[in-house]
């Protein structure tokens, strides 16, 4: 794949210092929308081929029919896809993981056990599937994985979990760098384990790492860099992102209320929200408009798929504080994300873009750059797609709590670019060019997430809003639903 010099420029400018179209009113249609099978069959397809080549590995590789284990070779496809076979009903394929599941030997791994991941992924997926279908075994396989390899990580001079925890010996590695969005969003997944077993631990280490940001100073009040020390527990860095490294901190603020009404948390959630809007906020010269980045006193104009899970949590929580202001953000910040799939010649996002924002004179670029936002309002910097879910998690939330098909339209045409370019004979792979549609380069990787959110995301867009409520559940990162305790009343009347 060849990438033109100008698209991988970092544009940037001196910080200085929202209209969108209000949703059409819809009635509910209480018949079934054949479109989930649709997708149900692609979940089909792909479970087929990971259990035919790969079953029992981490991921398939679905192009060579290889197997890849990338996440201690647990078998986090399985885990990952454990509740949404539930959620489709497809009980022969759950009994198969299940049996998977009861067997698995924590210490079967010579890798280090990524702390960050082994939460969202491994115990998120074993208590999701509790929570929609209680069996005892889950819920004991949960306990015995965060006793042995996530709990350890807190063993630290100030108790901030390290990034990886040797299984074997039961000790967290000696790292120095954390990022925040591992450290700062573990809480979520053992809140609940706390809620279903009894045992607060779990949940007082995970949310007393979240005080503790809270008391460190930031120039740009709730938004931190991404790079912290675990020796002193301070940023190691001035780099600010939404995108990979930040993100999951920011979407587990708002959830974590949701989940156990904490409000220290969500006042966190709504000061960084503010600050997003005051100094991520980024108007391009086409109108779409995007989140920037910070470092140190400029604002980078640049963002990615991995951002777009932010316009769903911003609607998510302006609909749950009624606040009107919010929700306007993330409209607009929808509307980019989506623009950025429908205006590439395969239908589909690349993985990162920039821009350039209106306050800058556009003819002081270069000519490409011009001809680049003339066209698709943005430019492209890495052309790749990793089946990533993000804009459809954000789609997710705005039919959900707005009512309005048109968003069942755009995740259908998502749907059916990813089935064209992405789909193998054994299931579907990253591809390395979205702007091509004669040689995408397919990569030869599916990742566990796409069983656990892509695919369910775009199953429950077509589903009836009963399934997986969201005045009932609240979503993990990986798309894994814990109950709520306590109902809340945020859907949409449709």
């Amino acid at each position: 794949m060849h990438i033109p010099i100008w698209a991988t420029t970092v544009f940037l400018f001196s910080i200085s210092g929202f209209a969108a179209a209000a949703p059409a009113d819809t009635k509910s249609n209480n018949s079934p929308d054949p479109r989930t099978e649709v997708i149900k069959n692609a979940f089909r397809h792909a479970w087929n081929g990971y259990h035919q080549y790969a079953f029992g590995h981490d991921e398939l590789k679905p192009v060579t029919n290889g197997t890849n284990d990338s996440r201690n070779g647990w078998g986090a496809s399985i885990f990952d896809a454990l509740d949404t076979m539930i959620i489709m009903g497809l009980e022969d394929e759950y009994q198969q993981a299940l049996e998977h599941v009861k067997n698995v030997d924590w210490n079967s791994t010579s890798d280090p056990s990524k702390t960050f991941e082994t939460n969202i992924r491994y115990l998120g997926g074993l208590l999701s599937a509790y929570d929609l279908r209680p069996d005892q075994a889950l819920l004991d396989k949960a306990i015995e994985l965060a006793d042995k390899v996530i709990m350890p990580a807190y063993n630290t001079p100030h108790g901030i979990p390290a990034a990886y925890v040797n299984v074997a010996t039961g000790e967290p590695t000696d790292d120095h760098d954390l990022i925040l969005a591992e450290f700062g969003s573990l809480q979520l997944e053992l809140v609940r384990l706390s809620q279903l077993t009894g045992n607060e631990r779990y949940a007082s280490v995970a949310n007393e790492v979240i005080y503790a940001i809270d008391n460190v100073t930031t120039p740009f009040p709730g938004l931190y860099p991404i790079t912290w020390s675990l020796d002193d527990f301070t940023p190691s860095s001035s780099y600010i992102t939404i995108s990979g490294g930040g993100d999951s901190y920011y979407e587990y603020l708002l959830k974590t209320d949701m989940l156990m009404r904490d409000e220290h948390q969500l006042n966190m959630w709504k000061k960084s929200v503010d600050s997003m809007q005051t100094y991520l906020r980024s108007e391009a010269t086409s109108d779409m408009v995007f989140l920037g980045e910070l470092n140190e006193d400029y604002k980078l104009l640049q963002t990615g798929e991995l951002v777009c899970f932010i316009p769903g949590n911003l609607l998510l929580g302006a609909r749950y504080l009624n606040d009107t202001n919010i929700a306007k953000f993330a409209n607009e910040l929808m509307d980019g994300c989506y623009d950025a799939w429908a205006l590439t010649p395969t239908g589909i996002a690349p993985e990162t873009w920039g821009w350039i924002d209106k306050s800058q004179n556009m003819t002081s670029f270069p000519t490409a750059m011009q001809m680049a936002m003339q066209t698709t309002g943005y430019i492209a910097q890495d052309l790749s797609y990793d089946l990533r879910p993000e804009t459809l998690e954000s789609i997710f939330y705005f039919y959900r709590l707005t009512g309005d098909t048109k968003y069942q339209d755009m995740a259908w045409k998502i749907f059916e670019s990813i089935e064209k370019y992405c789909k193998t004979s054994a299931g579907y792979t990253r591809i390395g060019d979205v702007s091509s549609v004669d040689q995408v380069n397919p990569l030869d990787f599916e990742e566990s997430y796409f069983f656990a959110e892509t695919l369910k995301y775009l199953y429950l867009i077509f589903s009836d809003p009963s399934v997986i409520s969201l005045d009932e559940y609240v979503l993990n990162t990986e798309a894994h639903p814990f109950k709520l305790t306590n109902k809340i009343k945020i859907q949409a009347e449709f």
